[in-house]
C-alpha cells in the first residue's frame, strides 16, 4: 500500500531506519501505542516506514475507540453508535478515508421541523407568538457572541465576558423564554453534552459558529458519515502500519525513564518499549498509574478529566418519513432525527440526550417515550444504544470542557514528556472532539516520538 497522505505542512517521505542512542536494552518494541482508536491508528500509520517496531495495545476486542459501528439489534443495518459525522472542511479525515478506500455517506437533509414546547408538539414555530420577539433577541445575541468567539474575542461591546460562564449561568443572563431554553437544551445534547452548571457556554457558541450562528444551523455542517464507521478505517490504518496488535489488554501502569518505558497490564504481564504514545482518551487515562507521576499540570488535567456525557440511541419505527428533525422536552432524549430508511423499509431515527445527573437512560422506556413525544404517528419497533458513560474504556463521550479549567484540554498541556507522548481528540490542537482532531493529535504525537528517538 502506498504511503499515507501527508498532513498539511507535514510531508511524509520514506526514510532509512533510524535508531536512538538511548534505548531500553531488550525492549519488546520501539514504540508502544496505548489505544487503537483513531488517534492511536494515526500515530501508528505516521510512524510506519521508519524502521521502527510498533505495537498497539487495546483494552477492547476491537479498534475504533469511541467510534463504533455495528448491526442495529443484530440485524442487517450497520449504524454508528459512537462518533459519526464529519464536516466539509475536515481534510485530514477525508484524506485518510480516500487512501484506505472508506466510502462516505451523505447525511440526509432536514426536510421538516418539529418542536415540542408548552406541553405539546408544534409544526409551525419554535416559540409562541407572545415570546417571538424575546426569542429572536436571545438568538441574535448568541449569534453575535459566537461570531466574536470565532474571531478570538471573549467580550461583547457591553464588556460582557461570555466565555467565563457555564451554559446555565449564561442562559440566566440572557433570560430566554422557556421554549427557547428548551431549544438550546436540545442542541446542547449534540454540542456541549455535559452538565450545564459545569460546562462553559463557549462549547455551544463554538458549535453554532460553524454555520450561521443559529442552533439549527449546527447540523448543516454535518456533511457525511463513514461507511463501516471509523472502526473499519482504524482497522485498515493499523494493518497498513505493520504494527502488531495486542487486544483485550488493559494498561494499568506505565514506568517511564529517559531510556524507555515499561507498561504493566491488568493480566499481570508487562512489555517494554523505547517510547510510548498514550492514545486512550483523557478520562480513561485516569485509570493508568504513572511512575514517576506526570508533571503537575498533566496530573491535574488527568484528575479533572472532561464532562462529555451524551446519550445516543437509535430507534426503528414505522410511519415516519426520513428527514424530519424534532427537538424539545427539556430532559431525557431532547433531539431526534429521522435519519435513514432501514433495509426492510422502516425508518431509523437517531436521538440524543445528556446523562447529567438529572436523567439516567433506560431502554426501551426512554426510546418509546421520546418517539411518542416527537412522532406520535409512528409505531415503535425497537431501540439500541451503547452506554459510553458506563463503558470503562471510554468513561464518557466526546470532550466537554470544565468551566474555569481550560488548561485540562489544551494541546499545550499534553506536550510530550521524554519517551511519552499523548494523543486524543480530547486535547488536539485543532477540531477538538471530532475525528479530525484525533487524526491530527495522533500524527503530532508520532512526530514528537520520532524526534525523541532521533535525539542523541
Amino acid at each position: 500500500m502506498a504511503s499515507p497522505p501527508p498532513a498539511s505542512g507535514r510531508p511524509i517521505s520514506k526514510r532509512p531506519p533510524e535508531r536512538t542512542a538511548a534505548v531500553m536494552a531488550g525492549a519488546n518494541c520501539d514504540v508502544a501505542i496505548v489505544g487503537a482508536g483513531l488517534a492511536g491508528a494515526a500515530a501508528a500509520e505516521r510512524l510506519s516506514g521508519n524502521g521502527l517496531k510498533l505495537a498497539v495495545i487495546e483494552a477492547r476486542s476491537r479498534t475504533g475507540g469511541r467510534g463504533h459501528a455495528r448491526p442495529f439489534t443484530g440485524g442487517p443495518d450497520i449504524l454508528d453508535f459512537g462518533g459519526s459525522w464529519i464536516t466539509p472542511w475536515q481534510a485530514r479525515i477525508r484524506a485518510l478515508c480516500r487512501h484506505h478506500g472508506i466510502a462516505l455517506r451523505p447525511r440526509h437533509p432536514v426536510t421538516a421541523r418539529r418542536w415540542y414546547r408548552d406541553g405539546r408538539l408544534h409544526h409551525d414555530t419554535p416559540v409562541a407568538a407572545i415570546d417571538r420577539a424575546r426569542h429572536e433577541s436571545v438568538l441574535a445575541r448568541m449569534a453575535g457572541h459566537s461570531a466574536l468567539l470565532k474571531a478570538g474575542q471573549t467580550r461583547d461591546h457591553h464588556g460582557f465576558d461570555f466565555t467565563s460562564l457555564t451554559l446555565a449561568a449564561y442562559l440566566d443572563c440572557l433570560a430566554p423564554p422557556a421554549a427557547t431554553r428548551d431549544l438550546i437544551s436540545a442542541w446542547w445534547t449534540v454540542s456541549g453534552n455535559g452538565d450545564k452548571a459545569r460546562v462553559p457556554a463557549s462549547e455551544f457558541l463554538h458549535s453554532i459558529s460553524y454555520h450561521d450562528g443559529t442552533p439549527d444551523g449546527m447540523c448543516e455542517v454535518w456533511a457525511d458519515t463513514l461507511e463501516g464507521g471509523v472502526e473499519e478505517l482504524t482497522r485498515r490504518m493499523i494493518a497498513a502500519s505493520g504494527a502488531s496488535v495486542l487486544s483485550e489488554a488493559t494498561v494499568t501502569r506505565i514506568a517511564w525513564r529517559k531510556g524507555g518505558v515499561r507498561l504493566d497490564l491488568a493480566n499481570g504481564k508487562s512489555m517494554t518499549a523505547n517510547a510510548a504514545i498514550i492514545a486512550a482518551g483523557l478520562n480513561p487515562m485516569a485509570e493508568i498509574a504513572f511512575d514517576p507521576p506526570l508533571p503537575s499540570v498533566k496530573a491535574d488535567a488527568r484528575a479533572a478529566g472532561h464532562l462529555g456525557r451524551a446519550v445516543k440511541m437509535w430507534i426503528k419505527a414505522e410511519g415516519v418519513e426520513p428527514g424530519i428533525l424534532a427537538t424539545g422536552g427539556g430532559r431525557a432524549i431532547e433531539w431526534m432525527f429521522a435519519e435513514r430508511r432501514a433495509k426492510d423499509g422502516a425508518t431509523l431515527l437517531v436521538g440524543f440526550g445528556v446523562a447529567d445527573g438529572n436523567w439516567q437512560p433506560a431502554l426501551p422506556r426512554d426510546a418509546e417515550e421520546a418517539l411518542a413525544r416527537f412522532f406520535p404517528e409512528a409505531r415503535f419497533i425497537a431501540a439500541d444504544w451503547h452506554d459510553w458513560n458506563s463503558d470503562p474504556f471510554a468513561r464518557g463521550t466526546w470532550v466537554a470542557s470544565i468551566a474555569g479549567k481550560p488548561e485540562a484540554h489544551a494541546a499545550s498541556t499534553w506536550r510530550a514528556e521524554g519517551p511519552l507522548a499523548f494523543a486524543s481528540s480530547d486535547f488536539a490542537r485543532a477540531e477538538a472532539g471530532w475525528f479530525e482532531a484525533a487524526a491530527i493529535s495522533g500524527e503530532d504525537a508520532a512526530d514528537a516520538i520520532r524526534d525523541h528517538l532521533k535525539a542523541p
